[in-house]
This record gives structure tokens, sequence and C-alpha cells, in this order.
């Protein structure tokens, strides 16, 4: 029988004697305190960009057209962040409104600001530039 009992043993099956017990057990200390940690939680600051207060002086770039294969002359200082102001007064109908078109293409892909200053007189200003009427239609020569 001390086969079956062995391999009772060996499986579990049988009580084990106090005195195993306390082979198993060593005296732990026991946790007087815990940490209580919050379930509430604080939301990580949103990064943003830092902004600086400075303002690039925007410069005004008068540009007379006479033709849609100059309207590079148009969006290059545009998209360097100068305003322009062109005239296409001396244009034909058809070429006069692709270049507006093209300004208006520019304006939104830059987000920047199109306005009219006189009739076949336009110009464009970039996002945040701070330049007031007068001063676009003294570059056109309007005033």
């Amino acid at each position: 029988m001390s086969i079956i009992r062995s391999a009772r043993e060996f499986f579990g099956l049988t009580p084990m004697d106090e005195i195993a017990d306390d082979e198993y057990y060593a005296d732990e200390p026991r946790e007087t305190e815990r940490e209580h940690y919050s379930a509430h939680r604080e939301p990580a600051a949103a990064y943003e960009p830092r902004r600086y207060d400075y303002q690039r002086r925007v410069a005004v770039v008068p540009v007379v057209l006479t033709s849609y294969r100059q309207a590079s002359r148009v969006g290059e200082p545009f998209r360097d962040g100068d305003a322009v102001v062109f005239d296409i007064s001396g244009m034909e109908q058809k070429e006069a409104t692709r270049i507006v078109d093209f300004a208006a293409g520019i304006c939104f892909a830059l987000e920047g600001k199109m306005v009219k200053i006189a009739p076949r007189v336009f110009a464009v200003t970039p996002k945040g530039a701070d330049v007031d009427q007068a001063e676009l239609e003294r570059a056109a020569r309007v005033r």
C-alpha cells in the first residue's frame, strides 16, 4: 500500500501534515498600509507648436500681366509670403479669367485672401499678413 499512498501524496490527494504545512509557509510580514491609487487621471496636456509673437513685414509686390504665361510672377512672391497686387487690364478676357482663377487657387491652397482693388486689379495677401487696403491701392497706383 505504500506505493498507492506515495502516489496519493504526490498528487496531493491526502491531507498534509501540519508540520509539512509549515515548511511551505514562512512568516511573511503583513501589509499594514496600502498605496491608494486614484481612479481619476488627469489628461495629458495637448501639444501645440510654439508660437512666436514677431510678425514678418510683408512686402507688397506690384505686377502688371500681359499673358497667362506670366502667372508665376503672381504665384512665386505669394508663395514666399509677400502680398501681390496684379493688374490684368492689358489682357484679353479669357486669359484674365484664367489669371484670376489661378490667383484664387493659390489663395485657397495657401489659406490667403484675395481682394479686388479696382476694375481688373486684384491683390492676394498671405495668411496672417497685416496689409491694409490703402497700402494695396498705393502699390497698384490707384490712389
